[in-house]
């Protein structure tokens, strides 16, 4: 009796040492799991986090239950005689190359900074290199996407969208000055705020960071490999906004179209001058649209819907102009020629010298069009540039889908599964 009862009490310690033993392991576990989960998150690419305040790791779930099993090989030998399995990691959910994830790490970029503070404060340079203002080949706007492989890879492939001029006019005509803009961009949330901040345009840059393309904002507007077909695509909208605004602005001007109808009596008598008032109003709006174009990409404003006194062209250079005098047959040719003293008196001269201090600049109408881009494109466009010059200034095989904002994996310990999972933020 005396053997049995020592053998059941044996038996009693040697389970409560075995309940206590697996307790302390699995505690152990825990503990060393938390802190293991810390260190992986703690291998954030520094180069994202300087250039776009961006946390996340390179790695693959392979990669990862490595570096776990090398952690427990080191922090768990000799401890109880543990016996602990091979880790399993499953990284899947938490790829920057997600947009739902990509959003969430440009949101921590901005640290507790109000999005509407960064766009109003945050502060942009004008380039100092010449820019190719006709959106021609120059050797500054030459960079192309070439390699199939980079294109391919690209987050926004396979994506598309358009913008409508119309509905772009119409925005304008609401927002007609830099605070009306820039509200209406805060609105758009926080790939505004990331756009403003980390990219350059043409015209303007927020620092002095290289970057393959040099058209950014164009390129998140556009989407073509070709910084030079970008810029130019951006132009051509620009020409279309500015140039619909001036021939609603003429046509407001009673004194312009008095001058219009008097010029077109001139060189063309008769029912057919309609036709002619029509040919210079389109002329003109037009000549004023270039010459507000040359303004914008000197980094000067523009008003959305100029008044009189801010009308920079004459009618004398209108009528003097290829847009005219290459439309006009040849008898109302000679009757401008023959009656260019008196169209000239009438007068309708330009205020060239005029100094504008209101209306929008070049980053402002570019808000416009970035504001009318489809959201879920305009993300992918900005990964797009991310990936782009994260390839361009540090590593040639940078890929978003290898990169990670969170960590999970499951270690099992003494026949029970120990998951962790945490994420930045």
């Amino acid at each position: 009796m005396l053997a049995m009862a020592f053998v059941a009490f044996a038996i009693c310690i040697a389970m409560t040492i075995g309940v206590a033993r697996k307790m302390v392991i699995g505690s152990q576990a825990e503990t060393f799991g938390t802190i293991w989960t810390k260190a992986i998150l703690s291998e954030y690419d520094r180069h994202l986090l300087d250039d776009y305040g961006i946390m996340a790791y390179f790695g693959s779930d392979a990669e990862v239950a490595d570096k776990i099993d090398a952690y427990l090989e080191y922090s768990a030998a000799g401890r109880l005689d543990a016996h602990y399995k091979e880790t399993s990691a499953e990284l899947t959910g938490y790829e920057l190359g997600d947009p739902d994830n990509f959003r969430k790490a440009m949101r921590q970029s901005f640290a507790g900074n109000a999005i509407e503070s960064v766009i109003g404060g945050a502060a942009r340079h004008r380039r100092a290199e010449p820019t190719e203002v006709d959106g021609s080949a120059g050797e500054l706007n030459d960079a192309i996407i070439g390699n199939p492989v980079v294109l391919d890879t690209l987050p926004s492939t396979g994506a598309s969208g358009s913008i409508s001029n119309d509905g772009l006019i119409e925005k304008a005509k609401e927002l007609k000055n830099s605070d009306g803009i820039k509200s209406a961009f805060a609105g758009t949330g926080l790939d505004a705020a990331f756009i403003w901040r980390f990219f350059g345009n043409n015209v303007t840059t927020p620092d002095n960071a290289k970057s393959y393309l040099r058209n950014e904002w164009e390129y998140i507007i556009k989407g073509s490999p070709s910084d030079k077909e970008n810029l130019s695509s951006c132009r051509k909208r620009l020409f279309v906004i500015r140039n619909a605004l001036n021939l609603a602005a003429l046509y407001n001007d009673p004194e312009k179209i008095q001058l219009i109808a008097a010029a077109a009596e001139l060189i063309t008598p008769g029912p057919l001058g309609v036709a002619t008032q029509l040919l210079i109003a389109e002329a003109w709006a037009a000549i004023e649209t270039e010459s507000d174009i040359s303004d914008l990409y000197g980094n000067e404003r523009v008003p959305v819907l100029k008044t009189p006194a801010q009308w920079k062209t004459g009618l004398d250079m209108v009528l003097s102009s290829d847009k005219v005098r290459s439309k006009l047959d040849d008898e109302s040719k000679a009757h401008l020629d023959e009656n260019i003293g008196e169209i000239t008196n009438l007068g309708g001269a330009g205020n060239a010298a005029a100094v504008i201090r209101e209306g929008l600049n070049y980053d402002e109408y570019l808000m416009l069009m970035i504001m009318a881009v489809r959201e879920d494109v305009r993300v992918l466009r900005i990964m797009d540039l991310v990936q782009i010059n994260m390839k361009y200034r540090y590593y040639r095989d940078f890929n978003l889908m290898e990169y990670y904002t969170g960590v999970r994996y499951t270690i099992r310990a003494e026949g029970r599964d120990h998951s962790f999972e945490d994420c930045y933020g």
